[in-house]
C-alpha cells in the first residue's frame, strides 16, 4: 500500500498569496515536470491515469480525475500533508515538493 503525504515545513511572512497551499501565505511556485515525477509514486494507489479505484484496505483509491477539481490548492496540500482518513498517510516533507505536486495535479486534472 503505498500512498502520498506530503508535510509542509515553510516559514515566512504572510502575504496573502498562498501559492504552496500550505496556509502559510509563501510564495512557492510548482514546477509540473518535478510534480509529475514526484506523483509517478502515487499511481500505485490512485493509478497512472488518476482514476483511482484501487483497493486500499477495503477503501477504493479516490479518483483524482473528480476529487482534484472539487478541492481547493489549501484542501489538497491538506490531504496530502495529513492525509485523508485510515489509507494516505504522510510520505514527502519538503514544501517544494507539495508546491510540485499540486501543480502537476492542477495541470494533469484540472
Amino acid at each position: 500500500m503505498f500512498l502520498l503525504i506530503l508535510a509542509l515545513g515553510c516559514s515566512g511572512t504572510d502575504s496573502g498569496d498562498d501559492t504552496a497551499g500550505d496556509g502559510t501565505g509563501t510564495d512557492i511556485t510548482g514546477d509540473p515536470a518535478i510534480g509529475e515525477t514526484l506523483f509517478a509514486a502515487c499511481a500505485g494507489c490512485h493509478g497512472a491515469d488518476g482514476t483511482g479505484g484501487i483497493d486500499i484496505g477495503g477503501t477504493p483509491s479516490a479518483d483524482l480525475t473528480v476529487k482534484v477539481p472539487s478541492l481547493t490548492d489549501d484542501e489538497l496540500a491538506d490531504r496530502i500533508m495529513n492525509g485523508f482518513g485510515t489509507a494516505m498517510p504522510a510520505q514527502y516533507t519538503d514544501s517544494q515538493d507539495v508546491a510540485d505536486v499540486i501543480a502537476h495535479l492542477r495541470l494533469t486534472f484540472p
